[in-house]
C-alpha cells in the first residue's frame, strides 16, 4: 500500500488535474514495484477515458495516452470510478497535501487524519 500527495501548478482545468493524478499515482505504484493496482477516481470522465479504446480528441488526450502507457506496465490494472462522497480518505490526503504545499509520500503508512478517515469509513462497512 503506498500513497502520494503532488503539489502541482498550472493545471488548466480539473479534467487535467484528475488525468494528472492518475500519472502521478501509477508512476508513484511502478517505482514502489507493484504488479498490480487498482485505480479509484471520482470523475467518471476520465475513468471512461481510460477503459475505452475509442480515440480521444479532447484538451486531456495527451494525459490519458501516457496514462494508458502506464497501465501497460502492470499486470492487472483496474480502473475504477470511486464517488467523491465515498472516498473521504483521498479527499482528506488531497486536503492535506494542500495545506503541507510539498510532494508528501508514504509506504505502508498515511497522515495521521487520512488514516482516521480510512478507519472511519472501515467501520461504516463492516460494523462488527
Amino acid at each position: 500500500m503506498g500513497a502520494c500527495s503532488r503539489l502541482t501548478c498550472q493545471v488548466p482545468t480539473a479534467f487535467a488535474v484528475e488525468a494528472l493524478a492518475v500519472i502521478h499515482g501509477l508512476r508513484f505504484a511502478f517505482e514502489l514495484g507493484f504488479q498490480s493496482v487498482i485505480l479509484e477516481g471520482d470523475s467518471r470522465l476520465v475513468i471512461h477515458k481510460l477503459v475505452t479504446n475509442l480515440e480521444d480528441f479532447s484538451e486531456i488526450s495527451a494525459l490519458i495516452w501516457e496514462a494508458k502507457e502506464f497501465s501497460k506496465l502492470f499486470e492487472v490494472c483496474r480502473c475504477i470510478c470511486a464517488a467523491r462522497s465515498g472516498n473521504k480518505a483521498a479527499h482528506a490526503m488531497a486536503q492535506d497535501g494542500l495545506t503541507r504545499r510539498e510532494d508528501r509520500f508514504w509506504v505502508e503508512e498515511a497522515p495521521l487524519l487520512v488514516a482516521a478517515v480510512a478507519d472511519e469509513g472501515r467501520r461504516l462497512l463492516d460494523p462488527s
